[in-house]
């Protein structure tokens, strides 16, 4: 009896042990993938008010409201960008259509010229309506181009977060050698992400300045992105989201820029 205890003792703090460990740290691939999941911008079934704040080094600044809609369909992001004010850009309108294994595709609408063009090569490297988000910035980078490595641990503010490091392919379609990216432990919002051009020199920054909750999932709010080589900043502040779940597939086309 004595014997048979014994084992039934052992194997219950076996189990116990078994149950109580750590659980494997996260990978790198594990950090980025949570990241992208979250999509803490959260434009994909959505209608969102959007204003865009360009400031100079002297402090001047330029502003531009802009709606965009988003969805994701059969797994694909689409996204339609359509400006309100100024009225000289009133009406110009911007479409991304993510692509299966191949780079999204781009059309800008200039409602100047009434014309309609797609983005392709380097013009995606490009400022975004002279903002300092590129075209190619409006898209995901394909896991492929990035090879992610965790750094040590951080803390930004009292906060701990996941410090990745994403070396990036002279293949892949943006003007990066590195990025290097703050993510928050508790939800996987990059709370910084700092950009490296293809000489290893630190372009830009971006800042996750103000994070919500919405219906249970976080979403960046307000955002910065520093030209740490201009001065140059442009910052972004939603002022509304509504929820669109009947988004329709005539939308999202590159005839819908001089229609929506």
């Amino acid at each position: 009896m004595l014997k048979i205890s014994t084992i039934v003792l052992l194997l219950s703090l076996f189990f116990i042990s078994v149950v109580v460990a750590d659980p494997p740290p996260l990978t790198a691939e594990d950090i980025v993938g949570k990241m992208l999941r979250n999509d803490a911008f959260k434009w994909e079934g959505a209608k969102t008010r959007l204003r865009m704040v360009l400031l100079d080094r002297s402090g001047e600044r330029q502003e531009r409201l802009m709606m965009i809609i988003g969805r994701r369909h059969q797994g694909l992001l689409q996204t339609m960008v359509r400006f309100l004010e100024p009225s000289k850009i009133a009406g110009t309108a911007f479409l991304m259509l993510e692509r299966e294994n191949d780079a999204s595709e781009q059309y800008v609408y200039l409602s100047g010229l009434k014309r309609t063009r797609r983005i392709v090569g380097r013009e995606r490297e490009g400022s975004f309506m002279g903002s300092d988000f590129t075209y190619a910035d409006m898209q995901r980078l394909d896991a492929k181009y990035a090879d992610n490595k965790r750094l040590s641990d951080e803390e930004i503010g009292g906060t701990k977060v996941y410090v990745i490091q994403s070396t990036i392919s002279k293949e892949a379609p943006v003007a990066y050698s590195k990025v290097v990216s703050w993510v928050r432990k508790t939800d996987f919002i990059s709370l910084r992400t700092r950009f490296y051009d293809k000489q290893a020199k630190l372009a830009k920054t971006l800042y996750a300045r103000r994070v919500r909750v919405v219906e249970g999932n976080p979403v960046i709010m307000e955002a910065r992105m520093q030209n740490n080589q201009t001065g140059h900043a442009t910052e972004l502040i939603v002022e509304s989201i509504e929820r669109r779940n009947d988004l329709p597939d005539v939308a999202f086309t590159p005839n819908a820029l001089e229609h929506w």
